[in-house]
């Protein structure tokens, strides 16, 4: 990305817009339609519409970049470069009126996370990094506190990728190590705490590029350590922690 000034400020515009988007769709969440895509799995009329509104924006904005969508997918070029967008990451929260939900917007080049951008509309929050620029929270460039070394908070995610007896597993394995363990259903919202440093850290196996696009660079960012891999087709792994978590 050859300006990221341009590609920084419009980043921050578009999730802006995107935040009071959903906030509005949120007042109304009781009468939204709800689809079951797959077991446990939900999208709602407010899925659609917020990501149809933020690959306009980014279309606008970046009339030649890829765009790939948790509700309308796509394809990055073989070197996975262009913007990855998740409208609303934790869907059924959302629905049952939980705060623990997230609109997530991720520009990756050559498969690198490079700036993304994350809005946390029910909590007021909202985070944005470039690589090598820092953290910025609602619009204030942050330094964060990595959290206490005495307590030790891992959240880890879960999906139909792994069965639930390997995430159990997981967890109980971190239980022996001393942390407490917390499952939000919602990766964006748990990599966005973990990077404002009020939890360790975050770990899934099977999540989509969209979940991580942007909570990659933001947890860098931040401070964080984040490893990423590829499972298989369309399927991600990452585990991202604080040094000493």
């Amino acid at each position: 990305m050859q300006d990221i000034e341009h590609a920084h400020q419009s980043l921050q515009d578009i999730l802006e817009q995107a935040r009071r988007r959903a906030e509005g769709w949120a007042a109304k969440r009781e009468t939204l339609g709800v689809d079951e895509k797959s077991a446990g799995q939900f999208a709602t009329e407010a899925d659609r519409d917020l990501e149809r509104f933020i690959r306009a924006e980014l279309n606008a904005a970046f009339p030649s970049a890829a765009v790939i969508g948790e509700e309308y997918g796509g394809s990055l070029s073989d070197s996975a470069t262009g913007w990855a967008v998740d409208p609303i990451d934790g869907t059924t929260n959302f629905i049952l009126g939980l705060p623990i939900w997230g609109v997530s917007i991720g520009y990756l080049e050559n498969g690198e996370s490079v700036l993304g951008g994350i809005a946390l509309p029910d909590l007021g929050l909202s985070l944005i990094a470039a690589k090598g620029r820092g953290l910025i929270v609602n619009q204030k460039q942050t330094r964060i506190t990595p959290p206490s070394a005495r307590v030790k908070s891992i959240s880890l995610g879960e999906n139909d990728f792994e069965a639930g007896t390997v995430t159990d597993a997981r967890a109980e394995q971190f239980r022996a190590e001393g942390h407490s363990v917390v499952r939000y259903r919602c990766a964006v919202f748990s990599l966005a705490m973990s990077a404002l440093g009020r939890l360790s850290g975050y770990i899934e196996h099977g999540c989509g590029l969209w979940d991580i696009a942007a909570a990659d660079v933001i947890c860098r960012e931040a401070g964080m350590k984040v490893q990423t891999s590829i499972l298989g087709p369309g399927r991600y792994a990452i585990d991202a922690r604080w040094p000493d978590g």
